[in-house]
């Protein structure tokens, strides 16, 4: 059962944090898109903190590519970092690598601490039912520009996933972040954040629909492995069981 839970408004804030289970948030897109590969069967997924670690792994591990710079699919690269497209996808029983700006290298910097998670919107359930085995929780907003800066789509999402936690969990404990984090509107903070007003302006309006989008994902990515610059995800509801 959770005892305690907090909120980091960024990577480098989690770092300083004691915690048994770390829920990486970067629901515009990174989480959201890696909770719905799982969703459509994907075997496995390697995160990656650099584009070119992405590429290499993927051509001699043979996973498909996805991900994004400035928002936009990579040069050869198989998909972008598009929950929607990921829905549609042929990756059943395949593995991936996923390299984005901000996600990705939360999931690195993280790996190794505790259970590290990512999380969204989409899989709020089953990501706070896993968070509830733990008495220490901290939800990590991955933020912008390299987990730089603060994002408050991520911080609004990151409330919504204490109060799923919260529900779960008599006489929890919330640290000062996570009551101002619960206290948002979470699909309005993120339909109305900066990140989503950018991606709109490059064609992906629906996207940004998909990633407001609450219970789409059973899935809880977990890490099982990392190394410099990666980690490797599967869904801890499926090989748990």
């Amino acid at each position: 059962m959770t005892r305690i839970v907090d909120v980091a408004r960024l990577p480098i804030n989690a770092l300083e944090a004691a915690a048994d289970c770390y829920i990486v948030v970067d629901v515009l897109r990174a989480t959201t898109t890696i909770a719905t590969l799982f969703a459509a069967g994907m075997e496995s997924l390697l995160v990656a903190g650099e584009i070119e670690l992405a590429r290499a792994r993927g051509a001699v591990d043979g996973r498909l590519l996805f991900g994004e710079v400035h928002g936009l699919r990579p040069e050869g690269f198989d998909f972008g970092n598009s929950p929607l497209e990921s829905a549609e996808a042929p990756v059943a029983g395949r593995g991936g690598v996923l390299f984005t700006t901000n996600g990705t290298a939360a999931l690195c910097a993280l790996a190794g601490r505790g259970a590290v998670v990512a999380g969204a919107l989409a899989n709020l359930g089953a990501v706070a039912r896993f968070a509830s085995e733990f008495e220490r929780v901290v939800v990590v907003c991955a933020g912008n520009a390299k987990g730089t800066v603060f994002s408050e789509e991520d911080f609004a999402a990151a409330g919504a996933i204490v109060r799923a936690i919260e529900g779960l969990n008599t006489g929890l404990q919330p640290g000062d972040q996570a009551r101002r984090a619960r206290a948002l509107d979470a699909e309005y903070e993120i339909a109305n954040a900066p990140h989503a007003a950018l991606l709109r302006e490059l064609g992906l309006a629906a996207d940004v629909e998909f990633c407001l989008r609450r219970e789409s994902s059973q899935a809880v990515p977990l890490v099982v492995d990392s190394g410099h610059g990666w980690a490797l995800l599967r869904d801890a509801g499926r090989f748990r069981h």
